[in-house]
């Protein structure tokens, strides 16, 4: 369940970031980036019980690779977040984010990083439902 709360937090906060550059409003700017921070924080809770849950359960040989890829993915997915977190909030200090070109660059940087989410949560997805980890039989 952990792992849910960094995706929608990051996925709302695209969209947040999407919308501010049409309506150009402080408090989209300012929940996008809290919701950023938010969702780094949960990310950093979801990798550590991930690391934790892989020796927890039992996967199959033939999931082996999957799980490793997954294991990989989700490290992509916390440095990722946890390094654009970092930039977002030097421009949100320095308000460079308030630049539209810089603020397009941002959106689809953010947008960069829902795919890396995306690619992680289906191998993810495979283990459980393909292979049953993690699950009672």
């Amino acid at each position: 369940m952990i792992i849910h709360f960094p995706i929608v937090l990051w996925i709302i906060a695209v969209l947040a970031d999407l919308v501010w550059l049409f309506l150009q409003k402080n408090w989209l700017r300012n929940m996008a980036v809290a919701l950023y921070v938010l969702g780094a924080l949960g990310a950093l809770g979801a990798y550590l019980s991930g690391t934790q849950a892989i020796d927890l359960v039992s996967v199959p040989m033939q999931a082996e690779l999957t799980a490793g890829n997954h294991s990989d993915w989700g490290s992509y997915t916390f440095y990722f977040f946890t390094a654009y977190v970092a930039i977002r909030l030097f421009f949100f200090w320095k308000q460079w984010d308030k630049k539209k070109w810089l603020a397009i660059v941002l959106v689809i940087t953010g947008m960069v990083g829902i795919g890396i989410v995306a690619q992680t949560a289906d191998l993810g997805a495979k283990l459980v439902y393909k292979y049953g980890v993690g699950t009672q039989k």
